[in-house]
Protein backbone atom coordinates (compact mmCIF):
# COMPACT_ATOMS: atom_id res chain seq x y z
CA UNK A 1 0.00 0.00 0.00
CA UNK A 2 1.59 3.23 -0.96
CA UNK A 3 -0.55 4.94 2.23
CA UNK A 4 2.02 2.78 4.17
CA UNK A 5 4.40 2.90 2.83
CA UNK A 6 4.35 6.80 3.15
CA UNK A 7 3.04 7.24 6.69
CA UNK A 8 5.62 4.60 7.70
CA UNK A 9 8.44 6.60 6.57
CA UNK A 10 7.07 9.95 7.95
CA UNK A 11 6.68 7.92 11.51
CA UNK A 12 10.62 7.39 11.28
CA UNK A 13 11.28 10.70 10.29
CA UNK A 14 9.25 12.25 11.94
CA UNK A 15 9.63 10.53 15.68
CA UNK A 16 13.59 9.65 15.23
CA UNK A 17 15.26 11.67 12.85
CA UNK A 18 14.19 14.96 12.98
CA UNK A 19 13.69 14.52 16.85
CA UNK A 20 17.27 15.55 18.20
CA UNK A 21 18.08 13.65 21.62
CA UNK A 22 18.23 17.02 23.21
CA UNK A 23 14.50 17.46 22.50
CA UNK A 24 13.70 14.07 23.64
CA UNK A 25 15.35 14.81 27.06
CA UNK A 26 13.45 17.82 27.69
CA UNK A 27 9.71 16.64 26.63
CA UNK A 28 9.77 15.61 30.60
CA UNK A 29 10.27 18.73 32.03
CA UNK A 30 7.35 20.50 30.39
CA UNK A 31 4.20 19.44 28.02
CA UNK A 32 5.53 22.31 25.33
CA UNK A 33 8.43 20.11 24.14
CA UNK A 34 5.96 17.40 24.10
CA UNK A 35 4.16 19.94 21.47
CA UNK A 36 6.78 20.77 19.91
CA UNK A 37 7.92 17.56 18.65
CA UNK A 38 4.39 16.72 17.49
CA UNK A 39 4.13 19.80 15.53
CA UNK A 40 7.29 18.61 13.83
CA UNK A 41 6.00 15.14 13.40
CA UNK A 42 2.72 17.05 12.15
CA UNK A 43 4.73 18.76 9.14
CA UNK A 44 6.11 15.76 8.90
CA UNK A 45 3.32 14.73 7.66
CA UNK A 46 2.53 17.10 5.96
CA UNK A 47 4.65 17.18 3.64
CA UNK A 48 4.24 13.37 2.42
CA UNK A 49 0.73 14.80 0.99
CA UNK A 50 2.59 16.03 -1.95
CA UNK A 51 3.14 12.39 -2.95
CA UNK A 52 -0.39 11.62 -2.37
CA UNK A 53 -3.56 13.15 -2.48
CA UNK A 54 -7.78 12.03 -2.47
CA UNK A 55 -8.18 10.67 1.20
CA UNK A 56 -4.98 10.02 1.95
CA UNK A 57 -5.07 13.30 3.79
CA UNK A 58 -7.53 11.67 6.69
CA UNK A 59 -4.95 9.44 7.31
CA UNK A 60 -1.83 12.05 7.44
CA UNK A 61 -4.74 14.05 10.40
CA UNK A 62 -5.70 10.75 12.51
CA UNK A 63 -1.74 9.72 12.45
CA UNK A 64 -0.60 13.05 13.77
CA UNK A 65 -3.52 13.99 15.92
CA UNK A 66 -3.24 10.48 17.61
CA UNK A 67 0.57 10.99 18.03
CA UNK A 68 -0.07 13.93 19.89
CA UNK A 69 -2.44 12.46 22.32
CA UNK A 70 -0.35 9.28 22.80
CA UNK A 71 2.72 11.69 23.96
CA UNK A 72 1.16 13.51 25.66
CA UNK A 73 -0.79 11.08 27.86
CA UNK A 74 2.74 8.70 28.11
CA UNK A 75 4.47 11.95 29.01
CA UNK A 76 2.27 12.89 31.79
CA UNK A 77 2.11 9.34 33.05
CA UNK A 78 5.76 9.19 33.42
CA UNK A 79 6.16 12.48 34.87
CA UNK A 80 3.66 11.48 37.64
CA UNK A 81 5.44 8.21 38.22
CA UNK A 82 8.71 10.07 38.54
CA UNK A 83 7.58 12.91 41.04
CA UNK A 84 6.48 9.57 42.89
CA UNK A 85 9.41 8.38 42.99
CA UNK A 86 8.70 5.10 41.39
CA UNK A 87 9.87 5.58 38.11
CA UNK A 88 12.20 2.50 36.45
CA UNK A 89 13.94 1.73 33.84
CA UNK A 90 11.76 -0.96 32.79
CA UNK A 91 8.64 1.44 33.05
CA UNK A 92 10.05 3.80 30.78
CA UNK A 93 11.21 0.51 28.39
CA UNK A 94 7.56 -0.67 28.65
CA UNK A 95 6.12 2.85 28.26
CA UNK A 96 8.47 3.57 24.95
CA UNK A 97 7.29 -0.49 23.20
CA UNK A 98 3.49 0.90 23.77
CA UNK A 99 3.95 4.08 22.35
CA UNK A 100 5.65 2.80 19.05
CA UNK A 101 3.18 -0.23 18.95
CA UNK A 102 -0.08 1.98 19.59
CA UNK A 103 1.57 4.58 16.87
CA UNK A 104 2.35 1.73 13.84
CA UNK A 105 -0.84 -0.14 14.68
CA UNK A 106 -2.67 3.30 13.73
CA UNK A 107 -0.72 3.73 10.89
CA UNK A 108 -1.23 0.39 9.84
CA UNK A 109 -5.07 0.78 10.32
CA UNK A 110 -5.25 4.00 8.74
CA UNK A 111 -3.76 3.06 5.40
CA UNK A 112 -6.01 -0.24 5.09
CA UNK A 113 -8.97 2.63 5.67
CA UNK A 114 -7.48 4.76 2.28
CA UNK A 115 -6.42 1.03 0.39
CA UNK A 116 -10.50 0.00 1.13
CA UNK A 117 -12.55 3.28 1.27
CA UNK A 118 -11.28 6.26 -0.25
CA UNK A 119 -9.66 7.04 -3.64
CA UNK A 120 -5.94 8.39 -3.73
CA UNK A 121 -4.41 10.53 -6.21
CA UNK A 122 -0.83 9.88 -7.70
CA UNK A 123 1.15 13.18 -8.93
CA UNK A 124 2.42 12.40 -12.77
CA UNK A 125 6.41 13.02 -11.43
CA UNK A 126 5.74 9.98 -8.89
CA UNK A 127 4.55 8.23 -12.01
CA UNK A 128 7.48 9.16 -14.50
CA UNK A 129 10.45 9.30 -11.41
CA UNK A 130 9.53 5.86 -11.55
CA UNK A 131 9.65 4.73 -15.49
CA UNK A 132 12.82 6.11 -15.20
CA UNK A 133 14.71 4.17 -12.29
CA UNK A 134 13.02 1.31 -13.66
CA UNK A 135 11.78 0.38 -10.34
CA UNK A 136 9.00 1.93 -8.79
CA UNK A 137 9.14 5.38 -6.84
CA UNK A 138 6.90 4.22 -4.15
CA UNK A 139 9.01 0.91 -4.03
CA UNK A 140 12.40 2.82 -3.93
CA UNK A 141 10.23 4.44 -0.90
CA UNK A 142 9.71 1.33 0.62
CA UNK A 143 13.40 0.18 0.55
CA UNK A 144 14.40 3.35 1.85
CA UNK A 145 12.01 3.41 4.55
CA UNK A 146 13.80 -0.06 5.34
CA UNK A 147 16.72 1.52 5.47
CA UNK A 148 16.21 4.23 7.82
CA UNK A 149 14.20 1.84 10.36
CA UNK A 150 16.83 -0.23 10.91
CA UNK A 151 19.23 2.44 11.86
CA UNK A 152 18.24 5.11 14.31
CA UNK A 153 15.11 3.91 15.76
CA UNK A 154 16.74 -0.10 15.74
CA UNK A 155 19.46 1.41 18.27
CA UNK A 156 17.13 2.99 20.30
CA UNK A 157 14.87 -0.07 20.26
CA UNK A 158 17.89 -2.08 20.68
CA UNK A 159 19.22 -0.16 23.67
CA UNK A 160 16.29 0.05 25.62
CA UNK A 161 15.61 -3.11 25.74
CA UNK A 162 19.27 -4.00 26.41
CA UNK A 163 19.80 -1.48 29.15
CA UNK A 164 19.21 -3.99 32.50
CA UNK A 165 21.14 -6.65 30.89
CA UNK A 166 24.23 -4.96 29.66
CA UNK A 167 27.22 -6.36 32.46
CA UNK A 168 29.50 -4.08 34.26
CA UNK A 169 32.69 -3.48 32.05
CA UNK A 170 34.69 -2.13 34.65
CA UNK A 171 35.51 0.50 32.15
CA UNK A 172 36.26 4.69 31.93
CA UNK A 173 32.77 6.63 31.11
CA UNK A 174 34.49 7.97 27.98
CA UNK A 175 35.48 4.46 26.54
CA UNK A 176 32.30 2.87 27.54
CA UNK A 177 30.41 5.49 25.59
CA UNK A 178 33.02 5.43 22.73
CA UNK A 179 32.45 1.35 22.50
CA UNK A 180 28.75 1.81 22.64
CA UNK A 181 28.68 4.25 19.50
CA UNK A 182 30.96 2.31 17.48
CA UNK A 183 28.58 -0.84 18.50
CA UNK A 184 25.77 1.04 17.59
CA UNK A 185 27.41 1.89 14.32
CA UNK A 186 27.86 -1.93 13.68
CA UNK A 187 24.52 -2.71 14.22
CA UNK A 188 23.15 -0.11 12.22
CA UNK A 189 25.39 -1.54 9.53
CA UNK A 190 25.09 -5.24 10.07
CA UNK A 191 21.01 -4.74 9.95
CA UNK A 192 21.37 -2.74 6.63
CA UNK A 193 23.19 -5.44 4.96
CA UNK A 194 20.54 -8.06 6.18
CA UNK A 195 17.96 -5.54 4.74
CA UNK A 196 19.95 -5.72 1.61
CA UNK A 197 20.42 -9.42 1.23
CA UNK A 198 16.89 -10.74 2.24
CA UNK A 199 15.60 -7.29 -0.77
CA UNK A 200 18.00 -9.53 -3.04
CA UNK A 201 16.59 -13.02 -1.62
CA UNK A 202 19.84 -14.07 -0.18
CA UNK A 203 18.65 -15.11 3.20
CA UNK A 204 21.52 -17.85 3.95
CA UNK A 205 24.22 -14.97 3.95
CA UNK A 206 22.36 -13.08 6.87
CA UNK A 207 24.02 -15.77 9.30
CA UNK A 208 27.51 -14.60 7.88
CA UNK A 209 26.27 -10.84 8.32
CA UNK A 210 26.10 -11.68 12.00
CA UNK A 211 28.95 -14.79 12.59
CA UNK A 212 31.54 -12.44 11.00
CA UNK A 213 30.82 -9.42 14.47
CA UNK A 214 31.18 -12.98 16.95
CA UNK A 215 35.10 -13.30 15.09
CA UNK A 216 35.68 -10.39 16.89
CA UNK A 217 34.27 -11.02 20.22
CA UNK A 218 35.48 -14.53 20.62
CA UNK A 219 37.74 -14.04 23.47
CA UNK A 220 34.92 -12.13 25.30
CA UNK A 221 32.41 -15.17 24.70
CA UNK A 222 34.18 -16.74 27.48
CA UNK A 223 32.81 -14.99 30.08
CA UNK A 224 29.09 -16.23 30.57
CA UNK A 225 27.43 -12.83 31.59
CA UNK A 226 28.69 -11.52 28.61
CA UNK A 227 27.95 -13.93 26.51
CA UNK A 228 24.32 -14.08 27.21
CA UNK A 229 24.56 -10.19 26.61
CA UNK A 230 25.81 -10.58 23.45
CA UNK A 231 23.75 -13.41 22.18
CA UNK A 232 20.40 -11.56 23.27
CA UNK A 233 21.73 -8.66 21.78
CA UNK A 234 22.53 -9.94 18.20
CA UNK A 235 19.43 -12.00 18.41
CA UNK A 236 17.42 -9.08 18.82
CA UNK A 237 18.89 -7.09 16.28
CA UNK A 238 18.30 -9.49 13.75
CA UNK A 239 15.10 -9.93 14.81
CA UNK A 240 14.57 -6.00 14.05
CA UNK A 241 15.37 -6.36 10.56
CA UNK A 242 13.53 -9.02 9.90
CA UNK A 243 10.31 -7.69 11.29
CA UNK A 244 11.22 -4.68 9.85
CA UNK A 245 11.95 -6.27 5.91
CA UNK A 246 8.16 -8.62 6.55
CA UNK A 247 6.34 -5.61 8.32
CA UNK A 248 7.45 -3.04 4.56
CA UNK A 249 6.92 -6.44 2.86
CA UNK A 250 3.71 -7.78 3.38
CA UNK A 251 2.06 -3.92 3.74
CA UNK A 252 4.43 -1.04 1.46
CA UNK A 253 3.66 -0.17 -1.82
Amino acid sequence: MKAFTLLFLAHILGDYYFQPAKLAERKSRGIGWVLLHALIYAATFALSLLLLGGGYIWAVAICAGTHLVIDVVKQLILNARAKQGVLTVKGERAAFCIDQILHITIILASSVCVYKYFEISVPPFMDAAGKAMHIGAYRLLTYAGMGLAVMKPANVFVKRMLVTEKPDEGEPVSVTAERRRAGAYIGALERLLAIALMVFRQYGAIALVFTAKSIARFRQLDDREFAEYYIFGTLLSAATAIGVFVLLKLFGA
